[in-house]
């Protein structure tokens, strides 16, 4: 599992959760009811909201420190893929308002968006980020003659 993660190029993963997000809060509702209908209980929406957009900054967190590996993510790089998610949140919001497929168009959906987009960047930034360094990509570029190891905080 470890090698086929870690075959699978960084970016893959990030360009498949966007065209997924996307897909899902774009299509027609006939297309999403089916296995929407499954989640039968109250703001059921908002629930599948909040994890589309965790696990799609969790995506292009999970990336970034899969390009970056072995060395650390930088703050302000985390931050602009956490707002890009959230802007994207915020994109299809908007994008439904314009296609008038018949979905409501929704500010709270927005905000649970952000929480999901935000919940990622903490758990990765003070959790995840490490995790992955240590256990995923550790057998990646591996040349210690070449590698100096800098600690600078960000």
């Amino acid at each position: 599992m470890k090698k086929l993660i870690n075959y699978i190029p960084a970016g893959v993963f990030s360009v498949i959760m966007t065209a997924f997000v996307v897909y899902v809060l774009l299509s027609p509702p006939s297309v999403t009811q089916g296995w929407l209908s499954l989640l039968r209980f109250k703001h059921a929406d908002k629930v599948v909201h909040f994890l589309l957009f965790f696990f799609l900054n969790f995506a292009y967190l999970y990336d970034y420190t899969k390009h970056r590996s072995p060395h650390h993510t930088k703050l302000n790089k985390e931050l602009a893929l956490t707002t890009l998610a959230a802007a994207l949140g915020l994109m299809t919001e908007a994008g439904q308002l314009a296609l008038g497929f018949g979905r409501e168009y929704d500010v709270l959906d927005i905000v649970v968006d952000v929480i999901g987009a935000f919940i990622a960047f903490g758990l990765m930034r003070w959790f995840g980020g490490h995790v992955l360094r240590k256990y995923l990509f550790r057998n990646r570029r591996r040349s210690k003659k070449h590698h100096h190891h800098h600690h600078h905080s960000d």
